[in-house]
C-alpha cells in the first residue's frame, strides 16, 4: 500500500477538522450555565432555540443603550430564543442584581462569565453578543450596540 504525503496530510487534516468539531460541540452540551438567581440551565437543554450571550457593562454607554433592544427582542422573540446576559465587570452577585434592577433588564443574567466553559476565546470590547444556532453550534460575534432589527436579522437571516 502507497501512501501520497499530500493526500495523508490532507485526511490528516480533516480528520483534525472533524475531531475538533465533535469536541467542540461535546463540550458545548455539557456546560451548565447558572443564573442570578441559582438555576441551573444546561446548554443541551437550549437546543432548538438561537442562544445569545450579551456581554454589557454599567460604564459603556453602547452597551446601556441596547438594554432596550434586548428587551424588546426577549418579549418577542422569547420563544425561539435564549438570551442571557453577562456583566464584565467581575461584580458579585448583589452588585449585578443592583445593576439588573437599575438598568431594567428584563431578560436572565448569569452569575458567571461562560466565556471559558464554552471557548469563546478573548472578548476584544463590549458590547459583545455571541450568537449559537438552535443546533448549540456557534455562529459569530456582534460587536456593537445592536437593535431589534439587526437581532431579529440574525435569526431569520440564517
Amino acid at each position: 500500500m502507497f501512501f501520497y504525503p499530500g493526500i495523508l496530510a490532507m485526511s490528516l487534516k480533516k480528520s483534525l477538522v472533524l475531531v475538533l468539531l465533535l469536541l467542540s460541540h461535546w463540550v458545548q452540551a455539557g456546560v451548565v450555565l447558572t443564573d442570578i438567581q441559582g438555576r441551573n440551565i444546561s446548554f443541551n437543554d437550549l437546543k432548538g432555540k438561537w442562544i445569545m450571550i450579551n456581554y454589557w457593562a454599567s460604564w459603556c454607554q453602547p452597551c446601556v443603550d441596547e438594554i432596550q433592544e434586548f428587551n424588546r427582542f426577549y418579549r418577542i422573540e422569547k420563544d425561539r430564543v435564549a438570551l442571557f446576559a453577562v456583566n464584565y465587570e467581575g461584580l458579585s452577585l448583589a452588585e449585578q442584581r443592583l445593576l439588573i434592577k437599575q438598568y431594567r433588564i428584563h431578560y436572565p443574567s448569569l452569575q458567571k462569565d461562560p466565556r471559558h466553559s464554552l471557548e469563546l476565546g478573548d472578548i476584544r470590547g463590549v458590547p459583545v453578543t455571541f450568537v449559537f444556532n438552535p443546533r448549540g453550534e456557534f455562529m459569530t460575534a456582534l460587536y456593537g450596540s445592536q437593535t431589534l432589527d439587526t437581532l431579529r436579522e440574525i435569526i431569520r437571516g440564517s
